[in-house]
Parts: structure tokens; sequence; C-alpha cells
């Protein structure tokens, strides 16, 4: 999807701004256009979608997507040739609780309409949207993902995805991801049964996107017996139901999503280097700073060719990648109405100017009770004739403000200020005496 560009698509996505400004709403508009006429209404019925549930008119989504190299079947020419057509555009519409009229059919409750008068959405039905078909690859993920924590005990059977279940954490948040596990376990149980060279393959693509994606010193270890999933944690081992929120939101994402793209591209070489597109809300969500700081950075390593689409709250993950592959949008409440702007030049800042800057609005990176004292003290300093009282507050605040700004910081403002102030007085001499 070519957000941002008309040459090609970025890489990483980021959707910035304050709870319930929309973030969450668009990815899940994109998961229903990625879904197709069939998955879409699976995932969501659309009450509340609209400004006025009354309303008789139809909202609309609009998607245009192009085709990746390694998607199948071509549109307008079999050999996918000169005149085949490569970009693909296509609507649904939204209704309201009142009768509507769309393409000559009525609709009298909420609901997804695929706009049928397109020519070419029997093609996509039949290439892109089919639920077992090849490449067309995408996927979403919501705030809520984890693991299980049921212990497993038998070696379970594993189940072609339908398309629409690829974004089904997405509109639904009391289910876990438990393909990861599923997946792995049933690998190796192919792999130890009759030493599948195509399962052994699966399992070490698993293995190593999961490893990857984990903090420095983390790593898998084993499968047991009893089909408990181990991991070596630098100090001991651990089984995925007992390790932290963090590693088990990644684990579930990863490993979901590697499965996914194997399932997608049975026949490439390597299936986490196929093009795609996937959604991730709150990516941030239970990651330390640190993981936050990385995370972008390892998604992208790890899967180079998916478009990630990522709602955060978090600078470190909004300046994870250079500008060259990413581009940022900020939603803003305004008037009743949200509006998006593009967001630039915040990839080579500091996370404390990034705060201050219009990407998050924030006026300080101080504590509110932090920034009045600050703002206390500098005003403080510029009133030359303070009263005994205002002394006193001034030089109460001097060790607070020295600690928080750190000592130099602080020195040094006052050091300037001291040379502005020398400055003055002495133009003010020049002036009184080219009076006289």
């Amino acid at each position: 999807i070519r957000l941002g560009s008309k040459e090609k698509p970025y890489n990483w996505v980021t959707l910035l701004g304050e709870n319930g400004s929309g973030k969450s709403t668009v990815l899940q508009a994109l998961a229903l256009l990625l879904a197709g006429p069939e998955g879409a209404p699976q995932l969501l019925k659309p009450v509340g979608w609209l400004n006025s549930n009354q309303t008789d008119k139809a909202g609309k989504i609009t998607l245009r997507l192009h085709q990746g190299d390694n998607d199948p079947n071509s549109y307008g020419n079999k050999e996918g040739g000169k005149g085949s057509k490569k970009t693909f555009q296509y609507t649904f519409y939204v209704t309201g609780e009142q009768r509507v009229i769309i393409n000559n059919q009525a609709f009298n409750e909420p609901t997804l309409v695929a706009d049928t008068n397109n020519r070419i959405l029997p093609w996509l039905r039949e290439n892109v949207f089919t639920a077992k078909g090849d490449g067309w690859f995408g996927a979403g993920y919501g705030a809520f993902r984890r693991l299980t924590r049921k212990s497993r005990i038998l070696v379970p059977q594993l189940q072609q995805p339908s398309r629409f279940t690829n974004f089904q954490s997405q509109f639904i948040e009391d289910e876990p991801l438990e393909a990861f596990e599923t997946w792995l376990v049933y690998l190796d149980y192919r792999v130890s049964k009759s030493n599948d060279e195509l399962s052994k393959k699966h399992l070490e693509l698993g293995i190593q996107a999961i490893n990857q994606l984990l903090p420095e010193g983390n790593q898998f270890d084993s499968i047991d017996e009893n089909g408990r999933i181990w991991f070596n944690t630098g100090s001991t081992k651990a089984a995925t139901a007992v390790l932290s929120d963090g590693f088990r939101s990644v684990m579930a994402l990863v490993g979901d999503l590697v499965w996914r793209l194997i399932e997608a591209f049975p026949k490439s070489e390597n299936p986490l280097h196929e093009q795609g597109v996937v959604l991730i809300d709150e990516l941030d969500i239970h990651l330390h700073p640190t993981w936050q700081r990385e995370i972008a950075w390892l998604l992208s390593r790890t899967f180079p060719n998916i478009q990630f689409i990522v709602a955060t709250h978090s600078p470190f993950i909004a300046t994870g990648l250079p500008a060259e592959d990413a581009v940022t949008y900020r939603f803003y409440k305004r008037n009743g109405r949200i509006e998006v702007e593009r967001i630039k030049n915040i990839h080579s800042q500091p996370i404390d100017k990034v705060l201050e800057s219009e990407a998050f609005g924030l006026v300080s990176s101080f504590s509110k009770d932090t920034q009045a004292k600050i703002d206390k003290y500098y005003s403080l300093t510029k009133n030359k004739q303070r009263n005994p009282t205002e002394e006193l507050q001034l030089q109460e605040l001097i060790p607070f403000v020295q600690e928080a700004l750190g000592n130099t910081e602080a020195t040094q403002k006052d050091e300037l200020s001291k040379k502005i102030d020398a400055f003055l007085s002495t133009q003010f001499v020049l002036e009184d005496d080219k009076n006289n």
C-alpha cells in the first residue's frame, strides 16, 4: 500500500495520536479491506461505525493495493506481461440503521457491502481473497495479542488458516494466538516421526525468527515429550506459560506471522522474505523501552519485504527506523473532527525532543510538577528586582533545578543570562555616552 509515496511503498508506517483519535479504527478498516468481501462480515458487524448510526447515507472505505512480485496470477494478460494490471482499487460501503440503497439493492441495518459495480472484484475474489490462495499476504494483530497459558500434553492438529482469521485478533480481544505453540509442536512431531525435510526447514525458520526478535541472551531451547516449549533466558530455562507478558506478546505475534507466511507462500525458498502487509495495534504494549527501541529494526530485519503499519504511543518505536524506510502520521482531534498530518524529521531527534515535537505534542518531557518548578525558577532569575520572599524561593529552587536539568545545564543557562545582562548594560552605557 503506497502511503506517503507515489514511487514505492514505505516498509514501515507509524500511526501516532492520543487515545480515541482513530488509529485502531483505521487499522481495522484496512483489515476489513484486506480480508475481502467474504471475510470482512465475519470480522465485524459495523454498528457504530458511522458518525450517526441513523443516517440514510452509506460510509465508504477504499483501498488501492499493489501486486507483489511473487503474488500469483494476472489480470488482463494471462502471461502477466505488457497490459496486465498490477494495481487494484476496491470499496466497501458501511451502512447504518436507516434504509439505504447501494447499487440498486436495499439495506436496512448496519452492514458491510462490497462495491459490486467494480469489474475486477470477481477476479479479486478468485485470486486474492480466496481462503486457500497463495501469495497476496495480509495479516493483522490487535493490542491484546498473547499466547495461551494452558499446558500442552497431546500433539495437536494444525488447520490451514482462512483469510479472515489472519485479522481475527484485531476484533476479538479475549482469544489467544495459539498458532505459534501449536505449529512448533506439530513440526517437531513430524520431524521426530518421519524426519520430514520440509517440516524441518519450516521449524528452523520459525526458531530463527523467534531468536532474532528476542532480547540478547534469550533463545529457543527445546520441546519436551509433553509438548511444552522451553526457552533459555540466560540464567535458567522457562516454559512459555511462565514467561513475561513482553516475551509472550512478541512470540505470539512473530510465531503466528511466520506460520501464516509459510501457508501463503508454500513454494517459497524463504517465506519470511516474501511481500505482504501486516497491521499491528499498540506495538509497544508490554515491552520495556530498550525493547521498544529495537523492535522496529528487529521486525524489519526478520521480515525485510513486509510492510508494517503500526499504531503506537512510544517515541522509541516512532524513531526506530531511518526516514528513508519509514513514514509517520499523527492523528489530531480538532473541532469535533479527526485530522491526519504527516510528521517529518523525527527520526534523527533524541527522544525528549520527539516528545516535545508535533509528533507527540507534549510541552515538556518532565512531569507536570517538575516543569512548574523549572518555569518558576526561570521566572525568578529573569526578575532583577526580587523581593526577599522571591529571593528565598529562588534559593530553595536552585538545588532542585540543578538536579532536574543537570548542574552543568543549569549553570550554563545562568552564565548565559549573566552575559546577556552584561551585554545589554554595555549597550545602554554606549548609548548614554553617544547622547552626551
